[in-house]
């Protein structure tokens, strides 16, 4: 960069709010660690940044109007008409589906930087701060690796890691396709090395993430294996353990069912998203199994995997569902019960359904659904919890529980972050943020364990 053309931004402070997924928040601490790296400082202050970046989120048209609304509340909070007014930039979902709409139609934004052009990041500010109001959205590349070291906004003992970018599922109802791209594999010794790095680093758990982590490899006709990569993380390191979300139901194979059952740094638990149980529904939504081959799998996880704890999401009033295949789906939670499950209403109202809008179900009904779906999931989860009353547990430690000197909070390797509920530990000595400790359950609810500390788990 020619310094005479440019503006001068080393010192100018750095504020960012990531919206949506996991994966999500991955490019949002890349964009931090490399404008870092390039003088920028990093606060959480937002009125006293130079640059705000709100890394949006679209998977569905309510996230889409959170990234909208929370770019509205930002403009509120730091005063519109001040000459010293942050610049408020777009980045990420949001701008793969609108492009330069966003600052047409809204005016307070002053840039926008689509997922595949944070390699531009240089620049894009540098026309952000000469006055203009850039917007830069590439085409996906043909592979897909980090943008360098990224600034962690997870507790440090608990981190993400991203094996692979993109989707080649193309289920009906979903963006991310046309938002990120096909699916590309990321390097195993690029993956290798930043989960080496997490770890001397503090990381006690990684969690390993995708959109879709068991396709890991398939678009390179093989050459690269999810099992092969997970054994590799684990050999560079001691002292953490692995956790697998994402997995798609028809590509867990025999041996990552395997691999899981006999290591015991990967965490009894698996995010098995299956949207739905009725074979109408998921042909329509483009899933790529049916009900009997659900059972067949999930009969042969439990099986295989003694005290595995599984987690799963589930679609609410797809365009058609009927009262019958709601009534379907509910009875087959309780037939095959998962220790959690995430749902969500589908929304038509994206470029990727409109075909489906006139069947949409009405809203009222949606909800309603969503209702009964989640209190029968309540009790479901009370009584599959209740069968760890007894157990000894493995639990990481993230803190103490506000106004108590003697309990303690964390996720046991039943629970993944964010996601999942909490193991509340009572233990007479301090812990720390980061250990990890034995602990025996001593009582439950739909989403938490209650547990005593028997011991610490040394590196």
């Amino acid at each position: 960069m020619n310094r005479e053309e440019n503006p001068r931004l080393e010192g100018l402070k750095l504020a960012a709010i990531s919206l949506g997924c996991a994966k999500n928040r991955i490019d949002t601490e890349e964009i931090l660690g490399y404008l870092s790296s390039r003088g920028f400082i990093l606060t959480e202050d937002y009125k006293s940044a130079d640059l705000i970046v709100v890394n949006t989120c679209s998977f569905i048209e309510d996230a889409q109007q959170e990234s909208v609304n929370t770019m509205l509340e930002l403009v509120e909070e730091t005063d519109p008409l001040s000459e010293k007014r942050p610049k408020i930039v777009a980045a990420g979902c949001l701008v793969e589906l609108f492009g330069d709409e966003i600052t047409r139609k809204m005016p307070f934004v002053d840039g926008a930087i689509g997922v595949h052009s944070y390699a531009c990041l240089d620049d894009f500010v540098a026309q952000l701060f000469k006055g203009k109001k850039p917007v830069i959205k590439k085409e996906a590349p043909l592979d897909y690796s980090s943008l360098g070291p990224r600034v962690l906004t997870t507790p440090v003992h608990s981190a993400n890691l991203k094996i692979a970018e993109g989707c080649n599922n193309r289920c009906n109802y979903c963006l991310i396709p046309t938002i990120r791209g096909p699916y590309r594999s990321r390097a195993p010794r690029e993956i290798v090395n930043e989960a080496a790095e997490l770890a001397d680093r503090g990381a006690r758990e990684i969690n390993i993430i995708a959109q879709d982590i068991t396709a890991y490899g398939h678009e390179q006709g093989g050459q690269l294996d999810l099992c092969a990569l997970l054994e590799k993380i684990l050999a560079a390191r001691s002292g953490f353990r692995l956790r697998l979300m994402y997995t798609y139901p028809s590509r867990i194979t025999d041996d990552l069912i395997k691999l899981v059952a006999r290591e015991p740094r990967i965490c009894n638990y698996l995010d098995v998203p299956i949207q739905h149980c009725n074979d109408r529904i998921l042909e329509k939504m483009g899933r790529q199994y049916r009900k009997k081959d659900l059972e067949v799998l999930l009969s042969k996880l439990r099986r295989d995997i003694p005290g595995l704890a599984l987690r799963t999401t589930i679609m609410i009033g797809y365009a058609g569902e009927t009262r019958a295949e709601f009534g379907e789906l509910l009875q087959f939670i309780e037939q095959h019960p998962f220790e959690s499950l995430g749902a969500f209403i589908y929304s038509a109202h994206d470029p990727a359904s409109r075909d489906n809008v006139d069947r949409q179900v009405p809203g009222r009904i949606s909800q309603r659904r969503y209702r009964q779906l989640m209190l029968k999931q309540q009790g479901i989860a009370r009584m599959v919890n209740e069968r760890r009353i007894g157990e000894m547990i493995r639990v990481l430690v993230d803190g103490n529980f506000p106004g108590s000197k003697d309990w303690y909070y964390g996720k046991s390797e039943y629970q993944a972050p964010e996601v999942d509920g909490l193991t509340f530990i009572r233990s007479k000595e301090p812990l720390k943020p980061g250990t990890m400790v034995k602990a025996k359950v001593r009582a439950v609810s739909a989403y938490s364990y209650y547990a005593k500390k028997m011991g610490v788990i040394a590196h």
